[in-house]
């Protein structure tokens, strides 16, 4: 009841919603993922390319409105150290449905095989749907190869209330803008809808431009930043799983998202 409420309380709230996008975005992700034996991120990127070209016949809403990223876990603990994640995101509800049966309906002969070649859903822990809310926006990126990720997965506290969160979020972001980090950082929540395995109320991700703006924040949060981090939101979130992972863009990504 309580992660349905903060949802709810963040669908009415105008604090964190883009004005040029939709307020919010429906995700999926086969997370907990391990490569079939001799295959690895570069196999999975010649099969998306595939993947762009079954589209342009059979899934042309999917091919402009859904877009795909391989999360690859680089500094993470036991459980999910070398594992990878497929994330997608759509540009809003209607396309992600229509793509998405689309693919069951159709996607179940030979470009399914193709994938499970190199990384089936039975080589994942599971599938994920889910509501994303952006906390800092970004825009103007140029694509690139790799992006830093910072994910942890968070339960509320007991008395945190949406208010709470809008307020830590306005004074970090402005934290974050002063020290030079304005558009070079994203951040966004995501509330589970179907397919959570484990006991949290949202997923927390916040995206680096570069590899060099990684390197700006962590000297940022290391004069100041961290402390005041955690002053902010220790007293409304507990946070577990906290993990870097590098986002490659699949092939034929279009340009709404980056």
């Amino acid at each position: 009841m309580k992660k349905l409420l903060i949802i709810v309380a963040l669908l009415s709230s105008g604090a964190i919603m883009a004005q040029s996008m939709p307020p919010t975005f429906p995700v999926e992700m086969y997370y907990g993922c391990s490569y079939e034996k001799g295959k690895n991120i570069e196999d999975m990127m010649e099969v998306g390319a595939e993947w762009r070209e079954w589209q342009e016949e059979n899934d042309p809403v999917g091919l402009e409105n859904y877009n795909a990223y391989i999360f690859t876990a680089d500094f993470a603990g036991a459980s999910i150290h070398g594992k990878s994640m497929w994330f997608g995101v759509a540009n809003s509800w209607e396309n992600f449905t229509k793509s998405h049966f689309n693919w069951v309906r159709n996607g179940s002969g030979d470009m399914l095989k193709k994938f499970e070649r190199v990384m089936g859903p039975s080589d994942c822990m599971g599938h994920l749907m889910g509501v994303m809310f952006p906390t800092k926006q970004a825009d103007g990126w140029v694509p690139t190869d790799i992006r830093p990720v910072f994910t942890a997965l968070c339960t509320s506290k007991e008395n945190a209330s949406m208010m709470d969160f809008n307020s830590a979020y306005s004074k970090m972001n402005a934290f974050l803008d002063a020290g030079g980090m304005a558009n070079k950082v994203a951040m966004f929540n995501i509330f589970p809808v179907a397919g959570q395995t484990t006991d949290y109320d949202f997923a927390t991700m916040m995206v680096l431009e570069s590899d060099a703006a990684l390197a700006e924040l962590a000297a940022l949060m290391s004069t100041g930043g961290a402390a005041m981090q955690t002053q902010l939101f220790e007293p409304l979130q507990d946070c577990t799983q906290n993990s870097l992972m590098l986002s490659s863009a699949l092939p034929g990504n279009t340009n709404w998202s980056e």
